[in-house]
């Protein structure tokens, strides 16, 4: 891609910013140490959409391999216990803000339908996260930085961002603190989903930007539904013995269909190809890179191994995702972290990285990973939280919130519960409704799987979580359900087409 084609969003005062700081040098990278902006790695960040936990042969899936993937693990470090939230929109909020989506309001899918006639009336969410909430990418311009990415957006309403990018002549990434968008279209590149254009297009901004330190942010559209992969990579599984499936979305009783996995390897060639390009302009040693999902794999699509649920469920199947981070010199190759991590820790990672702040009075609700990274200590917060005030029906999911503190992990449901044991995914697209709120409580160490509910055998320590829980709730503002006037118990669900939105 040519550099003025890449370029084409950064004004001349941006470009003259940069120039600056790299003559001056920047704010010190740890307390007290000062270091110029050339010496600080470029982060590379690449998020893949429906991935679950076990979805990489790295993190034990069979049916697959993935090398280049495998080649970063060995590179660096592996988190074993990484979380997002169970939903793309949410995970993408937390990721660009630094905060939980009970603080931001950004708690569900973007423009998602909730039933009309449901127990609860789920809190009302905007439309978009506002550029002065998503702050990472303007926080690390500041510092220096040249900012670029490419791929799936979704923190505000894709039809939206289409006109006013059309209206502001591709000025719209600029307020969120992004120099360069990318140019890859779903509409067009729809064999690969893209895969291959966002690849080119981050490509073509580090070859453009290789002079001065950037951010560069790949967000994959694979391998979410509906399938879509080069037609050699799906021939190759069908050969191996897999089926086509028989429909774009995937049913749970094919799983895994020939079509998943070929977008896998596509992906993982793709990432493969991107590495390759910055170790041959000599940018490897000096980048940090990081390949992570953005919640638990569907469960119609892929298996999520012993986590119980996947895709939109508050279980580890939903919320806990795959974490690779490279970064020579500083992670331990072949190393490998179980402490609990979170979407919200990249913001002041990366800040700190970058010798940073975030603007004044923005607050970060994560904590910064440089501990875990150089092995030089733990983290110092006590719990991870998350706020669910919505249903998701397809997912068997109703406005809930939770809290893991240590081994002990406490999900509250609000009003109403969906008991979806011994159903799949192709039965039905909501399980047995019951009222009234239910708290449970797994001791994840001990029960990974999330089989025992010991709230009843551990009434103390299940009072002291959820005292938790509704202490930080309060602080952060969250928003709640109310009961709703036009529930109808025979038609709760109805309304959703089916669950339609929920599944984008």
């Amino acid at each position: 891609m040519p550099r003025a084609a890449v370029l084409n969003t950064i004004s001349f005062a941006r470009r003259l910013a940069l120039v600056l700081a790299l003559a001056l040098g920047a704010n010190a990278m740890a307390a007290g140490a000062a270091a110029p902006v050339a010496t600080r790695p470029n982060i590379l960040f690449i998020l893949a959409d429906d991935l679950g936990w076990s979805g990489l042969s790295c993190y034990g899936n069979k049916d697959v391999a993935t090398p280049h993937l495998d080649r970063l693990a060995s590179q660096g470090m592996r988190f074993t216990q990484a979380y997002a939230d169970a939903q793309c929109s949410p995970t993408r909020a937390a990721f660009l803000s630094g905060q939980y989506g009970g603080r931001t309001g950004l708690f569900k899918v973007i423009a998602e339908k909730e039933p009309p006639l449901a127990y609860l009336r789920p809190p009302v969410t905007d439309l978009t996260l506002s550029s002065d909430v998503a702050n990472l990418a303007r926080t690390l311009r500041s510092a220096g930085y040249t900012t670029g990415l490419s791929g799936k957006w979704h923190i505000a309403n894709n039809a939206f961002v289409a006109q006013l990018r059309k209206r502001e002549e591709g000025k719209y990434f600029d307020r969120y603190g992004f120099d360069f968008a990318g140019a890859a279209n779903p509409a067009v590149d729809r064999e690969d989903k893209t895969v291959a254009a966002i690849t080119n297009d981050i490509i073509g901004f580090i070859e453009a930007n290789r002079a001065q330190p950037w951010f560069a942010y790949a967000a994959h559209l694979t391998p979410h539904a509906p399938f879509a992969a080069p037609k050699a990579l799906v021939e190759k599984h069908v050969a191996r013995g897999f089926k086509r499936s028989s429909t774009p979305g995937g049913k749970f009783s094919e799983r895994p269909t020939a079509n998943y996995l070929a977008m896998l390897e596509h992906m993982d060639n793709e990432v493969g190809r991107l590495l390759r390009r910055i170790d041959e302009l000599n940018l490897g040693e000096r980048t940090l890179v990081i390949f992570a999902g953005d919640n638990g794999g569907l469960s119609r699509v892929s298996d999520n191994g012993v986590l119980r649920e996947g895709k939109g469920s508050p279980y580890e199947g939903g919320i806990r995702v795959p974490l690779l981070v490279r970064w020579p010199g500083t992670v331990k190759p072949g190393s490998e972290c179980a402490v609990p991590v979170h979407f919200v820790d990249f913001y002041p990672t990366f800040a700190a990285i970058a010798g940073t702040k975030p603007p004044p009075g923005h607050v970060l609700d994560g904590e910064s990973l440089l501990p875990l990274l150089r092995q030089s200590g733990p983290l110092q917060r006590a719990a991870l939280y998350w706020h669910m005030p919505t249903y998701t029906v397809p997912y068997g999911r109703s406005p809930c919130a939770v809290v893991r503190q240590g081994d002990w992990k406490l999900i509250h449901w609000f009003g109403d519960y969906l008991d979806t044991r011994g159903l799949t995914p192709d039965d039905t697209p909501y399980g047995k409704l019951v009222i009234g709120p239910r708290t449970e409580l797994y001791h994840l160490r001990d029960d990974v799987s999330e089989t025992r509910d010991l709230a009843a055998a551990q009434p103390a320590h299940a009072r002291e979580l959820r005292a938790a829980l509704d202490t930080w709730l309060k602080t952060v503002g969250a928003k709640f359900p109310t009961k709703n006037p036009d529930f109808n118990a025979e038609r709760w669900w109805s309304g959703t087409a089916e669950g339609a939105e929920a599944v984008k």
